[in-house]
């Protein structure tokens, strides 16, 4: 849950998610007034990371702008992670030069689904995805072919539990597995209106070294055009993935420990798609 994170760690993290996502400096105002903060707090914030090194201020327009100490606060995981010869950041805009979709890339969390990396769409009609966004896993695409990785037994063990909690819409068991099994065939998922009406995604997962939680990687957008393309992005998908490294997991490769509680991250500035 939300309120177990420290409020101060917390916003720190959504700032350096905000500074991704924008991708160009910004003044406190505009910081507080995206995130709902404070102004007064998101100042202090925002000064104490100039301080630490990971902000510079730009006097001129008031603003501040990550430095390249936040920027590699994460490469040595994608060095790990992937393979040198395709890296997933390449293959993200491989994908989206070839599709001018959104692409998304997930990982697993629990019962939960946390979008890590977005490349917003560059065609003129689109939805947009904040990064660090989080959905149930069973609901998109992106979330439904890291769970057909698993058994049959683990997927019915996370449905159950899912279906214990009141506030959640009840999931039928039967369908999904039979879904699953498809997903398993054929290799992908596809989801439509699963979290906002008229948009639809397609996922495959990833392949991923050692023992990081699951990654899928998606093409998201308007569900007509998306179901026009849907031969051809899955297609495209397909040849971009093939790499043995950048490939479909094996369910020998995922854990069936799924054992975690659900947790809500706090939707904001962006309008936000499957």
């Amino acid at each position: 849950m939300m309120d177990r994170v420290v409020k101060s760690a917390g916003r720190v993290l959504e700032i350096f998610e905000y500074f991704a996502h924008r991708q160009s400096p910004a003044t406190v105002s505009e910081v507080a007034n995206a995130l709902e903060y404070p102004i007064s707090s998101t100042s202090v914030l925002l000064k104490s990371l100039l301080s630490m090194g990971y902000l510079e201020y730009l006097q001129d327009t008031r603003s501040y702008l990550p430095t390249i100490r936040f920027g590699l606060l994460g490469t040595w995981m994608f060095e790990r992670l992937f393979s040198d010869e395709e890296p997933v950041l390449h293959l993200m805009d491989e994908l989206q030069l070839q599709t001018s979709e959104t692409i998304v890339l997930a990982m697993k969390h629990g019962w939960s689904l946390d979008y890590i990396r977005v490349l917003q769409s560059i065609a003129p009609v689109r939805f947009e995805i904040r990064p660090g966004s989080r959905r149930p896993i069973w609901l998109p695409a992106t979330g439904k072919v890291l769970l057909a990785q698993l058994t049959d037994e683990a997927v019915t063990g996370l449905l159950r539990r899912v279906n214990s909690e009141p506030e959640n819409k009840r999931v039928e068991i039967k369908p999904f597995l039979k879904e699953m099994a498809q997903v398993r065939r054929q290799g992908y998922a596809i989801s439509e209106g699963s979290v906002v009406p008229d948009t639809a995604m397609f996922a495959m997962a990833l392949s991923v070294q050692g023992s990081h939680r699951p990654l899928s990687v998606a093409v998201s957008g308007p569900l007509e055009r998306m179901r026009r393309n849907q031969e051809k992005t899955l297609s495209i998908m397909k040849q971009t993935l093939k790499d043995p490294i950048l490939g479909a997991r094996r369910a020998s490769d995922v854990s069936s420990a799924d054992a975690a509680p659900m947790s809500h991250y706090r939707q904001g500035w962006v309008r936000d798609t499957l």
